[in-house]
């Protein structure tokens, strides 16, 4: 398919539509509660940009929707290293929870450039045939302009997946967005809990949250890799709260809790088995704990890179795991991975203002913590 076949629309009427929809669901639970910290967001790219673009269309949403927040970035048209600090974004997370998804669109969507539909039609494809029998949601909004993410759908869409994070992408389901309990509700409920002395384990806490929020025909599905606890925080949370899965989308800087090596690929898939990330042997931990403990039920979604060749590594894993256990390892795919030229920008909340201490307190996921920067401005 060629890139002029499809007209884009280039004005977003309602950024909600664009929005993740577990940004939104976090929203409305963190209204509820009356939970709000002061936090600060950081934002980064995992590649070295020769030339940043998109700032001022991310800065110009951030304010148009938070105008309370404080946001120091660097400027179009300059260098940046891996990892390195683009943006960071201080406000109250109510006004900044639901913002994540379009802002870092504008910034990958800009620095990607050019994006063409017939590879992301081959590559959406080719996961979806690797996963054969196994349920693909796109969850990639944040790595495209917003404008064009209703198109991505419906390439997804054809292509085999089965949903979508955003509502404006899941009209081609005849559905709505899809998600799961995110990081940046469970940080931020972290933060409550600190601020009251409470001890209560953030993550089963949100799922706690979630169910008393959300009506029950929504999945209960946990991200269970905020605190590198996969496993632990999974039984905990299967213990004590109405849960139907969890979602593993640990991070480049983490290796996932309780994965020991076993040499069950050769070839071009063994990358996949061990190490850091969302790997075959991690998931085969937390599969083999979950079986263990009677909870075999609990679903498993895995995300982070599922490009076509990770999803059939995984898929040839699942293979031999069900010729033991009599169970699958895992249960569904979450992907943005659709485009290997991509820019992806990722946005992570790294602190929060203690009341009770007057000062910023270092606050984020395991192995996320917040980066220096002497170059950043505040000139919004």
């Amino acid at each position: 398919m060629n890139s002029s076949d499809r007209q884009i629309i280039n004005k977003m009427k309602d950024y909600k539509q664009h929005t993740d929809k577990y940004f939104l669901r976090s929203k409305h639970i963190l209204e509820k509660e009356n939970i709000n910290p002061l936090v600060r967001y950081q934002v980064f790219a995992r590649k070295d940009i020769t030339s940043i673009s998109g700032i001022n269309d991310a800065v110009k949403f951030i304010k148009e929707h938070a105008p309370d927040s404080k946001i120091y970035h660097l400027i179009d048209g300059q260098s940046c290293a891996s990892c390195e600090p683009i943006m960071k974004i201080e406000g109250r997370v109510q006004d900044l929870i639901d913002l994540e998804t379009v802002y870092l669109g504008y910034l990958s969507g800009a620095m990607t450039k050019f994006i063409s539909p017939s590879i992301i039609q081959h590559n959406s494809y080719k996961i979806a045939l690797a996963a054969k029998d196994k349920p693909v949601f796109y969850f990639g909004a944040r790595h495209f302009d917003p404008r064009i993410d209703e198109e991505i759908c419906r390439i997804c869409h054809e292509s085999g997946f089965a949903g979508c994070s955003t509502d404006i992408g899941a009209k081609h389901w005849n559905s709505t967005g899809i998600g799961t309990i995110p990081h940046a509700l469970i940080l931020s409920i972290e933060a409550w809990l600190k601020e009251n002395k409470d001890p209560s384990n953030p993550s089963v806490t949100a799922a706690q949250m979630f169910n008393r929020h959300m009506p029950n025909d929504i999945s209960r599905i946990l991200l269970i890799d905020t605190y590198n606890r996969e496993i632990s925080d999974s039984i905990l949370a299967a213990k004590t709260t109405k849960l139907g899965g969890v979602r593993i989308d640990t991070c480049g800087e983490n290796m996932s809790e309780g994965q020991t090596y076993v040499p069950t690929m050769s070839g071009k898939y063994n990358k996949y088995v061990y190490g850091n990330g969302v790997t075959i042997s991690s998931i085969s931990a937390l599969k083999k704990k979950l079986i263990e403990c009677d909870f075999e039920h609990i679903k498993i979604t895995v995300s982070s890179g599922f490009n076509p060749e990770k999803t059939a590594a995984f898929m040839s894993a699942d293979e031999k795991f069900n010729n033991i256990y009599k169970q699958p390892l895992f249960d569904s795919i979450g992907t943005g991975s659709i485009y290997p030229d991509a820019i992806m920008t990722t946005s992570d909340i790294v602190a929060y203002y203690s009341e009770n201490k007057d000062k910023w307190i270092e606050h984020h996921k395991v192995g996320r913590r917040e980066n220096p920067s002497n170059r950043l401005t505040n000139i919004d």
